[in-house]
């Protein structure tokens, strides 16, 4: 019997992973985030049956929630869904038991998109921690800059509040400077 986790959503073509991540395999092979792996064939991986041990461990967040169609692949949509576990939880938040980041692939399209807010709002009305971030940069928790939208109910004023973060992860990139893991 395998303890392999079961999924409803399937990668498809969606590459995602093959470029947006970083990571050092156990044969040396280092990556960069935003560099395309050595074995991606544009569809998928060419190494598959003996791809790297990180890749894997690998799970897509999205891949494990069959609520969120299709239109929510990494490739489809812009976003890429992380899960964050332990003590890269903020306290308040860890009842929950997992956080998701939700790391930007495109442009700010993919926060406008519809139904993007809405499922940032449920996730922090119910208090799962809610990163952001960029393939190859630090994320950060963004529960407390969405708290007063997600309780107005005011999905207009939260969708330009994580675009605003967004665009505050890009000037940090541009700038060279890592932006804080949590707010202090």
């Amino acid at each position: 019997m395998t303890n392999e986790p079961v999924f409803q959503n399937s990668c498809g073509t969606c590459i995602a992973c093959c470029y947006a991540l970083e990571f050092h395999a156990e044969d040396g092979y280092n990556k960069k985030a935003g560099d395309m792996c050595q074995h991606c064939t544009g569809t998928g991986c060419g190494a598959y049956e003996t791809r790297y041990k990180l890749c894997h461990l690998f799970n897509c967040a999205w891949r494990g929630l069959p609520q969120l169609g299709e239109e929510w692949r990494p490739d489809k949509s812009g976003v890429m869904m992380l899960e964050v576990v332990g003590d890269e939880l903020p306290e308040i938040c860890r009842a929950s038991g997992v956080g998701l980041e939700f790391l930007i692939l495109t442009d700010e399209s993919a926060i406008e998109r519809p139904g993007f807010a809405e499922y940032i709002a449920t996730l922090v009305s119910r208090r799962v921690a809610v990163f952001l971030g960029l393939p190859g940069r630090p994320k950060t928790v963004i529960n407390q800059f969405l708290e007063d939208h997600v309780a107005a109910k005011d999905i207009s004023g939260l969708t330009k509040m994580l675009v605003h973060i967004y665009k505050l992860h890009l000037e940090a990139k541009r700038l060279g400077f890592d932006v804080p893991e949590r707010a202090p």
